[in-house]
């Protein structure tokens, strides 16, 4: 259900997305610059750092989207509803505050970038099934068989965003957690342009993890080596699609960053494209350390 691929150059990288594409229609991807770190929101991190008692999350939580209310009238003009919970975080996610919101998108390069914007050690990618994370509800399961995939797909993302404004009882498992699909209708410019979205975990006193491992009824509370099974991309390519929850493609060369980096920057993602601004486009000349170092070292013959 889980599973971890290791591979060494950045060709490969690019067929176990061509894999993956095949095997289901539409993935979440992450990229994190070590393979060794979990999956963490920002919300999760600050309750640890201050050993805070998971029972008092829900009122912190309630506590900062009141106070960066009170404050956007400043600086935001077209502000959601009172109401609409996930366009408050999202805005709170965007000017670097801690939510329960976790950064993914649709797009395998754009996550590849991020792995390797600032490698520390064996960047990775994690790679999630939203078809399956999908059918996990029986009702959009049965969708799927009535109307177009991403038909389905919009409704899912609304469905859980109208639920979670409403403050349902959007976990369907009740102290379990789940996760949810997210995405603010007011798309900030960056999430657009970074084909970004959220993943949304249910039950906030729980880790990221733990939520995750529910909602696709591993029966782990985390992901470990426990319960992510290492793979081939020739064993992954023979496994039913339904098996496939997640893919963590692990970067075992860190140097593959410098070919990678130069191919995307081809594909025009950078700093520059991702971030518009002059903020982001001084971020971007970096690349000319990668440039120099992948002239004078890549192989003569590719």
């Amino acid at each position: 259900m889980f599973y971890k691929i290791s591979i060494k150059d950045w060709s490969e990288a690019l067929f176990i997305n061509t894999l993956l594409n095949h095997i289901s229609p539409i993935w979440a991807f992450r990229g994190q610059a070590d393979s060794t770190w979990s999956l963490e929101t920002t919300f999760e991190r600050e309750g640890k750092k201050h050993n805070l008692n998971p029972y008092y999350y829900k009122t912190c939580e309630s506590n900062i989207i009141t106070d960066f209310k009170r404050q956007a009238s400043q600086h935001i003009q077209n502000k959601p509803d009172d109401d609409n919970y996930v366009d408050w975080i999202a805005y709170i996610q965007h000017y670097g505050g801690p939510t329960r919101l976790l950064d993914f998108t649709y797009s395998f390069y754009v996550a590849a970038f991020f792995s390797m914007k600032s490698v520390k050690s064996n960047p990775s990618i994690w790679c999630f099934n939203i078809n399956n994370l999908i059918k996990q509800n029986k009702q959009y399961h049965r969708l799927l068989f009535e109307s177009g995939y991403r038909k389905t797909l919009y409704k899912c993302v609304a469905d859980a965003n109208i639920s979670i404004e409403k403050k349902q009882d959007f976990s369907g498992k009740k102290k379990l957690g789940n996760v949810l699909l997210v995405e603010p209708y007011n798309q900030e410019q960056r999430l657009g342009i970074q084909q970004g979205l959220f993943l949304f975990p249910t039950e906030i006193e729980l880790s990221f993890e733990a939520n995750l491992s529910n909602a696709f009824s591993v029966d782990a509370g985390q992901l470990s080596p426990q319960n992510i099974g290492m793979i081939t991309a020739e064993e992954l390519s023979k496994k039913d699609s339904q098996l496939i929850n997640c893919v963590q493609i692990v970067f075992e060369n860190p140097t593959v960053i410098y070919e990678a980096i130069s191919q995307l920057k081809s594909m025009n993602i950078s700093y520059a494209t991702l971030f518009p601004g002059l903020d982001g486009f001084a971020k971007s000349l970096d690349f000319h350390f990668h440039d120099m170092y992948w002239s004078i070292n890549k192989p003569k013959k590719l």
